[in-house]
């Protein structure tokens, strides 16, 4: 399934299909996010010989054996230093092409890999807050919310940064790979090519108790009080918007294989905390009839980190965690199995993309001398599930990312 999924999310035959099937010409094209390398290979046909092209990514994905690409890369999940200096260099790129059509390649990773900071607000006070955000629990679109508003490229930012010719901006087709829950445009990257409906009042209300520096608090109660200009309220008519694939398109391929191989079939939305999803993915694939089941969830889960464990949580993501608590509802049992995966092919700040488990995985984690149950206490996922040989789902870097996979397999009970 794993490899039927990614197949059908592969970036660089949707770009090449639709630009193909378009058969319209770009005299300029810029590619940001964890797909970037990819969406660039598959729009090269569509590019004017003298385009100029700028690619942006993430500094742990693949990159682009082009020349004719000027490249550069960011931090990820955090923003760093170079995130920083590739933001400055996409605003001076935007505002420096002619005004031709602009193909904008934008996938999930974007939101940290380029970054320009509002100008009150220091490199440090993203990252922090960011990291605030991560331990949180909040949901994408919530977390992207926020992030919008200390930015100012996202939030519709890089239409802002066109020059606009005779009042009107240059053609702009955004072509997109969602790895966030509804697929809406403004929530991909943190919508650097799309309007936000989002205000600072909300992104301010979503730091509340949030350990965030006060600098950002001051900003967003300033912008929420009309001290600062909003976010983009409204697209342009010159910019077309086309979604390439999201977690959807991985599911139906996911469930397409699993039917031609015998499976009665059920698919769903995953969201919630980790440990929560795995009960209720489980609970759902057992109430299902038939002898052969498989439950196939996409989306994205949250993990909060809370107390003590924010200083000290052990290593892993939030498919690890997911997988590791299934393990726990499975133990004991057989003819059943449950595995995930992070499409990008890395779960959180790890180098797996997710895990299989079944009846056996947690008494196997005992027997090699780790207390699964602590592991899990402490988001400690990936050390478990690392003791169990074959457990850790290993893709590398896939060139993709629309978002994670859930799956409960059942043969027998």
């Amino acid at each position: 399934m794993t490899a039927a999924a990614l197949a059908a999310v592969n970036p660089e035959r949707l770009a090449r299909e639709e630009l193909a099937r378009r058969g319209e010409r770009f005299g300029a094209a810029v590619a940001i996010g964890k797909a970037a390398a990819a969406l660039a290979r598959g729009a090269r046909r569509a590019l004017e010989p003298a385009a100029p092209r700028l690619l942006i990514r993430p500094h742990d994905t693949p990159g682009l054996l082009d020349p004719g690409w000027e490249q550069m890369t960011g931090g990820h999940p955090l923003p760093d230093r170079r995130s920083a200096a590739a933001g400055e260099r996409l605003e001076r790129w935007l505002a420096e092409i002619a005004p031709r059509p602009l193909l904008a390649l934008i996938s999930g990773g974007a939101s940290a890999c380029v970054e320009a900071s509002a100008a009150d607000l220091t490199l440090e006070d993203l990252a922090a807050t960011q990291r605030a955000l991560l331990a949180s629990g909040l949901p994408i679109q919530t977390v992207n919310a926020v992030r919008k508003h200390l930015s100012r490229l996202k939030g519709g930012g890089a239409l802002r940064a066109l020059p606009a010719i005779t009042g009107r901006l240059p053609h702009v087709l955004a072509l997109l790979l969602s790895d966030v829950p509804g697929d809406d445009p403004a929530a991909i990257a943190s919508g650097p090519f799309a309007a936000d409906p989002t205000t600072y009042a909300e992104a301010l209300a979503a730091v509340e108790g949030l350990d965030v520096p006060e600098a950002v608090r001051r900003h967003l109660a300033a912008g929420a009080r009309g001290e600062r200009p909003e976010t983009l309220k409204a697209d342009p008519p010159e910019v077309e918007t086309v979604l390439l694939a999201s977690v959807k398109t991985a599911m139906a391929a996911a469930v397409s294989l699993a039917r031609r191989q015998g499976f009665h079939t059920v698919e769903g939305e995953l969201e919630g905390e980790a440990v929560r999803a795995a009960r209720e993915l489980i609970e759902r694939g057992r109430a299902l009839e038939g002898a052969a089941i498989a439950l196939v969830l996409g989306g994205e889960t949250t993990v909060t980190l809370r107390g003590a464990f924010q200083g000290e949580a052990g290593c892993g993501g939030r498919n690890q965690e997911l997988a590791l608590a299934a393990a726990r509802t499975l133990a004991g049992g057989g003819g059943e199995l449950v595995f995930t995966l992070a499409t990008d092919g890395q779960d959180g700040p790890t180098r797996s993309a997710g895990a299989t488990v079944d009846g056996n995985t947690w008494e196997a984690i005992r027997r090699a001398g780790i207390d699964p149950q602590a592991a899990l206490a402490r988001h400690d996922s990936r050390t478990a599930l690392a003791a169990v040989p074959g457990a850790l789902l290993e893709t590398g870097p896939t060139g993709t990312n629309v978002g994670d996979l859930a799956v409960y397999l059942r043969t027998s009970m």
